[in-house]
């Protein structure tokens, strides 16, 4: 029961990047940067390490993770967040299928909830007529990335947890100031109120929802975790929708139901939640 409390807060916690991303408007791959490293010196005093221990997983996923938040945040200026969103989510299907080339077989269950929340995603993704092809493409590369970071967390359990972490943060950090560098895009020079939209996403989804994500993919299965994040999306359009005002026409919500309920699926014999 407490590893579901756990997910929830996460899941929570996640729903809140979209905003924060959108209200910030700085490119994918500054904001990228930014999130990373504001959340790293907390980290540090989260867990105090004495020694840090790289390992090239950690590496590998971090790579992943710079990938998957520069591109989906820079997707947010191409879609709504609701359709950039919901297509992010898809990892989840990614993430399952690196699991299983991992050697994590999934059950009849998990697949069929994924299928399910997958065909929910792809009815919100097309809620949104003003969603550009570019922003589509720009989201769906984000999941991809982002289903081999969560698969990774899985499969480095072999790894210190407070140092997967560590080097993971950091070394997504490096890869985003060096797309900064790449792109040419200034990582200086923001107003005071985009800073704060920074910092809040360091902090709520970045140090709580994906350290917690992190945690959780040691204790449970893949597929389970990255379907539960699937409800990010609908945390998000509901956000988007009360802060934003983007609102999305009534059958969206009916979307949103069928993929709640593909996610619920998955949970069926899960066994001892704790274990």
């Amino acid at each position: 029961m407490l590893n579901y409390l756990l997910l929830f807060t996460a899941v929570l916690a996640v729903s809140s990047a979209a905003i924060f991303a959108f209200l910030a408007s700085v490119p994918g791959v500054v904001a990228a940067f930014w999130r990373l490293t504001l959340s790293i010196p907390f980290l540090l005093l989260i867990y105090r390490p004495r020694k840090i221990v790289m390992s090239r997983m950690s590496v590998l996923a971090g790579l992943a993770l710079a990938l998957h938040f520069s591109f989906w945040i820079e997707s947010l200026f191409h879609a709504s967040i609701a359709v950039s969103t919901t297509i992010v989510c898809t990892h989840s299907l990614f993430s399952g299928l690196f699991a299983y080339l991992w050697g994590e077989k999934p059950r009849p269950n998990q697949i069929a909830g994924v299928l399910i929340a997958m065909v929910g995603v792809y009815l919100l993704s097309g809620a949104d007529a003003r969603a550009d092809l570019y922003g589509i493409l720009l989201a769906l590369a984000g999941a991809i990335a982002g289903g081999y970071y969560f698969a990774s967390a899985r499969f480095a359990r072999s790894v210190d947890f407070p140092s997967y972490l560590i080097v993971t943060y950091s070394s997504a950090a490096v890869f985003s100031l060096l797309a900064c560098l790449l792109t040419s895009q200034p990582i200086f020079g923001y107003p005071a109120s985009t800073w704060i939209y920074l910092a809040l996403m360091a902090l709520i989804p970045m140090l709580v929802g994906h350290s917690l994500l992190n945690y959780l993919l040691r204790q449970m299965e893949v597929l389970p975790v990255t379907a539960s994040v699937i409800g990010e999306a609908v945390g998000a359009t509901a956000l988007a929708a009360i802060f934003l005002n983007q609102t999305l026409e009534t059958q969206a919500y009916a979307y949103m139901f069928v993929i709640l309920s593909g996610i619920a699926l998955t949970f069926f014999k899960q066994g001892n939640p704790d274990s």
